[in-house]
C-alpha cells in the first residue's frame, strides 16, 4: 500500500511497463510499482499522459490535483469496488440514529484524547511554566468525559467544539519561533502561514482516507458524525478527526520552530482570499509528509480505521476504533 505526492513544476507522470514514473526533462525522478498504489497527489502544474491516466484507473488507484493552497481541485476516481454487501450495510447504519451516536462518541473521545496528548507532550519536552496548555489539559479531559455520556449529537458536537477552543487557544504557545502568529484556527480561506500549512495537511490526510475507503467499496461522503453536504466526504473526515493534531499540527508546529517554513514561503494567490506556498516550500511539506507519515505508521493506522469501520457496519465489533496516538 503506497501514496505518491508529486510537486516538481513541470514533471510528468507516465507508465512505463508495470510502473508509475515521474521525469523532467528526460531525467526519472521517482518510479513506484503499480501494483499496491492506493493513491497520487499532484500539484497543478504537474502533467500526466493519457495512458498513466488509463493505467491508474485500471489499477485501481485514485489520482488527486491540489492548488498550492492546498484546495483539491478534483479527483479521477476509479469504478466503485464491486462490494454491493457493504454499501447496502452503511446505508441502513446511515438511518440508525443510536449507531451513529455511538460511533461518533468513539471519534470524539480519541480526538479529544490525541489533542491533549500533543499539549501534554510539549509540556513534558520543554521546560517552564505554560499555563494556557495547563488549562486546556484540564478542559479538554473535561470535555472527552462528558463525550463519553453525550446525550445526543448535538450534546456531542458542543463538547467536541469546547475542547477544541481550549486546544487552539493553547496552540499558539507551541510555536516558539520568532516572527511566528497563529490567530486562531482559520480555515477557509486561511490568511497566515500556519493555518494555511494547517489545512494542507487536512487536504492530504482527508485524501489519503477518501481513497482507501473507496477502494473498500464504502461511500466516504455518508458519515455518522459531520454534516453531508454536496461534495464534501463526511466519512473520510470523520474517520480522521483523531489523527489531525498528532500527525499533521505536531509537524506543522516542528516545520516552523525549525524555521523550515518561514513567513516568506507564503504569498497571496492573484485577487483569491487565502495564501499558497512556493514550489520550494511544497517540496519541502512533502518530504517531511513522507516521514511524518512514516515515524507515526500513519497509512497503516488509516487502513485499519477503515477496515474497523467495515467490520462495525457488518456488525463485527460494535464500534470502530479510533486510533489514539499513544
Amino acid at each position: 500500500m503506497s501514496f505518491v505526492y508529486v510537486a516538481e513544476h513541470g514533471a510528468v507522470l507516465r507508465k512505463q511497463g508495470g510502473e508509475l514514473a515521474v521525469t523532467k526533462e528526460d531525467e526519472t525522478l521517482l518510479q513506484v510499482e503499480m501494483a499496491g498504489l492506493v493513491s497520487v497527489v499532484i500539484l497543478s502544474t504537474v502533467q500526466v499522459t493519457t495512458q498513466c491516466l488509463a493505467a491508474l484507473l485500471e489499477a485501481g488507484t485514485e489520482l488527486a490535483i491540489i492548488s498550492s493552497r492546498g484546495r483539491l481541485l478534483g479527483q479521477l476516481t476509479p469504478p466503485l469496488a464491486r462490494n454491493q454487501a457493504i454499501r447496502r450495510a452503511q446505508f441502513e447504519r446511515e438511518t440508525d440514529a443510536a449507531w451513529a451516536l455511538e460511533q461518533a462518541r468513539a471519534v470524539v473521545i480519541a480526538k479529544l484524547g490525541n489533542q491533549r496528548q500533543v499539549l501534554a507532550r510539549f509540556s513534558a519536552e520543554e521546560t517552564g511554566s505554560f499555563p494556557t496548555v495547563k488549562e486546556a489539559i484540564a478542559r479538554l479531559d473535561d470535555a472527552a468525559g462528558r463525550a463519553g455520556a453525550a446525550p445526543d449529537a448535538a450534546s456531542l458536537l458542543g463538547y467536541e467544539g469546547s475542547g477544541a477552543a481550549a486546544y487552539w487557544a493553547a496552540f499558539p504557545t507551541l510555536l516558539k519561533a520568532p516572527g511566528i502568529e497563529f490567530p486562531g484556527r482559520r480555515a477557509r480561506p486561511a490568511t497566515d502561514p500556519v493555518n494555511a500549512a494547517l489545512s494542507f495537511g487536512y487536504v492530504l490526510l482527508t485524501n489519503m482516507m477518501t481513497s482507501l475507503l473507496d477502494a473498500y467499496g464504502l461511500d466516504p461522503f455518508m458519515g455518522f458524525m459531520h454534516t453531508e453536504t454536496y461534495g464534501t466526504p463526511a466519512l473520510a473526515l470523520d474517520l480522521v478527526e483523531p489523527f489531525r493534531a498528532p500527525v499533521v499540527d505536531r509537524m506543522v508546529v516542528r516545520l516552523f520552530n525549525l524555521r523550515m517554513l518561514d513567513p516568506e514561503d507564503f504569498a497571496p494567490e492573484g485577487e483569491e482570499p487565502g495564501l499558497r506556498m512556493s514550489e520550494d516550500a511544497v517540496r519541502l511539506y512533502f518530504r517531511e509528509w513522507e516521514r511524518q507519515l512514516g515515524r507515526l505508521s500513519v497509512r497503516e493506522a488509516i487502513k485499519a480505521q477503515a477496515e474497523g469501520l467495515a467490520r462495525a457496519l457488518r456488525g463485527d465489533a460494535p464500534v470502530v476504533q479510533p486510533w489514539s496516538w499513544p
